[in-house]
């Protein structure tokens, strides 16, 4: 007897099978993302790396919830980290080359990410959880997977402070390394002359005025708003 051939389930993404469709990111190797979503005043990119954390509505919501308990910690000096997150923050800064210089802030989060290690292809996983909209899934209780799949994954963040830009990298820490989940992007200018620390919200670190430059005699005094009593 002759067994049908095995259906491939649609993408995640583009809801084809059993290829994908023509602007299906997972096909481009320079797609950014794969989904957008609007932030105050900005947008998160839910990167197509992190495809198999954050695929469906459920596994995405249960990402922003793990987003939610991150610690944050300025990255003046020697940041104070715990050494797992700390070690893994270090990898991820050196692949950022000189941006790396920009960072703001890092954070590692006080919560794990529940979620599946499985083995089916990440654009077109059969797993999902019927959890309500706006509720993270609870993996563990439910009634047709197997509980060996079930894995705890904690996230980190970098912050880095563009001239006319905020921008956070999320990422998870799968073990073998961090894979990029989403990008969080909020533009913002900060006005001439502003020093380093209120550029990036170190806002009682600001001496009162920036270095004069070649040609100028004085310091010049910060423009920040916190400098006139309302916090920037």
């Amino acid at each position: 007897m002759t067994r049908p051939p095995k259906a491939i389930p649609p993408c995640l993404i583009c809801r084809q099978a059993p290829g994908h469709g023509e602007l299906c990111p997972s096909d481009d190797d320079e797609a950014t993302y794969y989904l957008q979503h609007p932030l105050p005043d900005g947008h998160r990119d839910w990167t197509p790396a992190g495809i198999r954390y954050t695929g469906t509505p459920a596994r995405r919501t249960a990402v922003r919830a793990v987003m939610a308990t991150t610690c944050w910690v300025r990255m003046h000096g020697k940041p104070n980290l715990p050494m797992s997150p700390g070690l893994l923050i270090n990898q991820i800064l050196a692949t950022f080359g000189s941006s790396a210089s920009k960072t703001a802030r890092i954070g590692y989060t006080s919560d794990f990410l529940t979620t599946l290690d499985c083995r089916c292809d990440p654009w077109r996983c059969i797993h999902d959880h019927d959890a309500p909209n706006g509720v993270a899934p609870d993996w563990l209780t439910h009634p047709r997977l197997d509980p060996d799949l079930v894995v705890y994954v904690p996230l980190v963040a970098v912050e880095i402070r563009w001239a006319d830009l905020w921008q956070t990298y999320w990422f998870a820490d799968a073990g073998g390394g961090a894979v990029s989940l989403a990008i969080d992007s909020i533009p913002e200018i900060s006005p001439p002359g502003i020093t380093v620390a209120c550029h990036r919200r170190w806002c009682d670190l600001c001496p009162g005025s920036s270095k004069p430059g070649a040609r100028a005699k004085a310091p010049t005094p910060c423009p920040c708003s916190c400098h006139a009593g309302t916090p920037s």
